[in-house]
């Protein structure tokens, strides 16, 4: 989680994270406060341990943001997590 956080942060703009511990599972909380726009997602043990997954779900938070009228940029290649899991 911590290259997680890491990625979050290097957003520009920067969005606001959360991060709770749901027994083995991870919810996660992006906020744009510019907006404001807030997304949820809960993440299963089995996808916080594989990373091109994990990817994908924080991209499609990322990407509903972004309906709600964020302006975070991101690309159709965007990578926020790197090759080794979290």
């Amino acid at each position: 989680m911590n290259s997680l956080k890491k990625a979050l942060e290097l957003l520009d703009p920067p969005v606001k994270h959360f991060i709770e511990y749901r027994g083995q599972d991870v919810l996660l909380t992006l906020l744009d406060p510019r907006v404001p726009a807030k997304v949820s997602r809960l993440i299963v043990k089995r996808t916080v341990l594989n990373v091109e997954a994990l990817n994908i779900m924080v991209l499609y938070a990322v990407n509903e943001l972004r309906l709600k009228g964020s302006h975070l940029p991101l690309q159709a290649d965007t990578v926020l997590i790197g090759g080794k899991a979290p």
